[in-house]
C-alpha cells in the first residue's frame, strides 16, 4: 500500500500493528465485516477507501452464484446467493424497493467486481447493486434510447477504476422478434461511466466488414442472456446469417474493450450451429460458451487464446440423458443454465423444479435443492465497490 493514513508516524503503526501487516490482515475478512472497520477510526476508513486496498480485498474473495427469483403475486425478486462449490445458501435479500410506474420485469446485464448490473424491461431502469454491503443505484437509460430495442453489458475498468454500462440501441421495426440488427455500423451506442455519472454516445462500427459486399444483408439475432467480462472487455452472444443463404446460423461474439472502448467481433468453430449456443461463459480466465442440442448433448467451447479464433477447443461432450439419474424424472425437461469458471456445469430440470450440478473435472453430480421462480442466474464475488454512498447511490434495507 504506498497511501499511509493521516497523523501516523513514519513507521505506520495503528495499535502497534505495522500498517502493511494490517492491509494484509483486513484484505483477508469478507465485505461485511470489513465493513464494520470502517467505524474503527479514520485512518482504518482511509486505508479501507484506498484502491490498491480495494482491489486486494477483491482478489482474496471467493466466488459464488446468485439465483433471481420472482414471486410472482407480489412482483417481487429475492437474490439467493450460493457457495458455487456446494451451492449452500450464504444469504438470501430482497430486491431493492424503488419508484416504479408499473411492476418490474428484472434480468441481470451482467456482474463484475461484485457489482450485479440488472434492467428492467417494463419500466426501463438500469439498476447497479452491491448485496453484499447493501448499496444501490437506479440509472435512467441513455437519451433517446427508451423507445428502442436495446442490449445492455456491465464492465469494470480497472485503467481508470471505472464502472461501465454499455447500451447497445436500434430503432424498433416490424419483423420477428429478436431479429432487430442491434449491432449493424451506424446504431447508437450509449456508455455511461460511474465515475462521471452521465452518458455519452457513440455509432457502432462496421464489425462485419469481412462479410462484403453483402454487409448490408447480415441479419443478426440477438439474446437478452447476461454479457460475460473476460480480458478486460464485455461479451455479448449474437447469432447471424446473410440473407441470401438461409439456412447457415453462425455464432458471433461481439466484445467491447473497456479500455479502449472499442468493438470487435469474435468468430466460433465453423462447425458450432449457432442456435444450439446457449450462453457464453468465462472458464478460468478464458472466454468460452457451451451448446445443447436436440438430443441433450452438452458441448463446452473455449477459446485457449484470447481474440484468437483458431485457438477454439472441444472441453466437454455430455448427454444429460445418460448423466441424470432418476430422481429428476423419468423424462426430465433439463437444460443447461451456466458453465462456471471452476469447471461445475448447472443444469435445471424445468418440470420437477430441481436444480444440480455436474464437477467436470472429477466427474461427480450432486443434487443442489429445488428452486422455483428463477428467472435469472449469474456468478458474482463479493465486493466493498459503491461503498461510497454519495452520487445518489442508496442504503438497501
Amino acid at each position: 500500500m504506498e497511501e499511509k493514513p493521516e497523523n501516523e508516524e513514519e513507521k505506520g503503526a495503528i495499535h502497534n500493528i505495522p500498517w502493511a501487516f494490517l492491509g494484509d490482515i483486513l484484505s483477508r475478512l469478507d465485505a461485511k465485516s470489513l465493513k464494520r472497520c470502517e467505524c474503527v477510526s479514520k485512518s482504518w476508513l482511509s486505508l479501507i477507501r484506498n484502491w490498491d486496498f480495494i482491489h486486494l480485498h477483491l482478489k482474496r474473495q471467493l466466488p459464488c452464484v446468485v439465483f433471481l427469483q420472482k414471486k410472482v403475486r407480489r412482483f417481487n425478486y429475492t437474490l439467493s446467493t450460493c457457495n458455487w462449490e456446494n451451492f449452500a445458501e450464504i444469504s438470501s435479500q430482497k430486491f431493492p424497493k424503488f419508484k416504479r410506474r408499473r411492476p418490474p420485469l428484472l434480468l441481470f446485464m451482467g456482474s463484475d467486481n461484485g457489482i450485479l448490473g440488472l434492467y428492467d424491461l417494463r419500466n426501463k431502469k438500469v439498476y447497479l447493486w452491491n448485496p453484499t454491503i447493501k448499496v444501490s443505484k437506479t440509472l435512467s437509460f441513455s437519451p433517446h434510447s427508451e423507445l428502442n430495442h436495446s442490449v445492455l453489458g456491465l464492465g469494470y475498468d480497472p485503467f481508470t477504476t471505472d464502472f461501465k454500462v454499455v447500451m447497445v440501441s436500434c430503432p424498433v421495426e416490424k419483423g420477428v422478434i429478436g431479429t432487430h440488427n442491434l449491432f449493424k455500423a451506424g446504431n447508437q451506442v450509449g456508455i455511461y461511466s460511474l465515475r462521471s455519472n452521465s452518458w455519452k454516445t457513440m455509432a457502432m462500427p462496421d464489425i462485419f466488414s469481412d462479410f462484403e459486399p453483402y454487409t448490408s444483408d447480415i441479419i443478426i439475432y440477438t439474446s437478452l442472456s447476461c454479457s460475460i467480462v473476460v480480458n478486460e472487455a464485455i461479451h455479448w452472444k449474437i447469432c447471424y446469417r446473410n440473407s441470401l443463404y438461409h439456412d447457415q446460423l453462425s455464432l458471433g461474439i461481439v466484445a467491447f474493450g473497456l479500455r479502449m472502448e472499442n468493438f470487435k467481433l469474435i468468430k466460433s468453430p465453423q462447425i458450432v450451429e449457432g442456435s444450439h449456443v446457449k450462453k457464453l461463459a468465462n472458464f478460468s480466465g478464458c472466454l468460452s460458451f457451451f451448446t445443447f442440442d436436440e438430443v441433450q448433448v452438452v458441448e463446452v467451447w473455449v477459446m485457449k487464446k484470447y481474440g484468437d479464433s483458431e485457438s477454439w477447443f472441444k472441453y466437454l461432450s455430455v448427454n444429460l440423458l445418460s448423466l441424470l439419474p432418476n430422481w429428476v424424472g423419468r423424462h426430465p425437461i433439463c437444460t443447461p443454465v451456466s458453465f462456471l469458471s471452476n469447471g461445475i456445469l448447472v443444469i435445471s430440470c424445468i418440470e420437477t423444479g430441481y436444480w444440480c450440478w455436474y464437477d467436470t473435472k472429477s466427474k461427480r453430480l450432486e443434487n443442489m435443492c429445488r428452486r422455483f421462480g428463477v428467472s435469472d442466474f449469474t456468478t458474482y464475488v463479493e465486493s466493498i465497490f459503491l461503498s461510497e454512498k454519495g452520487e445518489n447511490f442508496v442504503a438497501c434495507d
